[in-house]
């Protein structure tokens, strides 16, 4: 869709020999302003004032006493200082995460925070503007057609869809070297921003 609004030569060809092409093309375009403005303006009509504007305020270092759940063992676990671990953290269910993990086959080490201490600390709220963005709906109905299939969580195990997520990196002292909050669930730091953050860098 970017490549319509950047006044690229495909759009150039598609305006000057193309004119059905190019009413549907804009009236999609169309379609996504409207959709995109309508969710924000309902959210924020249904967020209570006094939390607008807070997200986004991210902590620059994260105590090791946070009290989380391992997914595959239901027992306690903190955060503990490695040299380099990667981990995947929730705020859902032990079901729930459980389901997920053997959907996806992820074999990272998965935690729950389901007071979310940690999504409060990053600034992660939970926004549906965000995740029932346009384009993000137009990305992942070109997954679906192209056969690429999501987890198939049920929904009571579900918990808050519209909790945003993002990528961090911490050293061994807690300390926050790259913050990345998600803008959509898709969203994710490039690898090599990644690796650079990694401590000893």
């Amino acid at each position: 869709m970017d490549d319509f609004r950047d006044g690229s030569v495909e759009e150039t060809i598609w305006r000057v020999s193309h004119a059905p092409v190019r009413e549907k093309v804009e009236n999609l375009l169309q379609l996504e302003s409207e959709w995109d403005s309508f969710l924000a303006s309902v959210e924020d009509g249904l967020r209570p004032a006094e939390t607008q504007g807070l997200e986004g305020s991210t902590a620059d270092r994260l105590s090791g006493d946070v009290a989380l759940v391992d997914a595959r063992s239901t027992e306690c676990a903190l955060l503990e200082a490695r040299s380099a671990q990667v981990l995947v953290v929730s705020s859902g269910s032990v079901e729930g995460a459980r389901l997920w993990l053997e959907q996806t086959g992820c074999k990272f080490p998965m935690l729950l925070d389901p007071q979310r201490t940690i999504y409060r600390a990053f600034g992660l709220g939970s926004s549906y503007a965000k995740v029932l963005k346009f384009s993000f709906l137009l990305q992942a109905a070109e997954y679906k057609s192209a056969g690429r299939e999501f987890p198939d969580v049920p929904h009571r195990l579900l918990g808050d869809i519209y909790q945003m997520g993002g990528d961090f990196v911490l050293d061994e002292e807690g300390k926050v070297r790259l913050s990345h909050p998600s803008q959509h669930p898709l969203d994710r730091p490039a690898m090599a921003d990644l690796l650079a953050a990694m401590p000893g860098k």
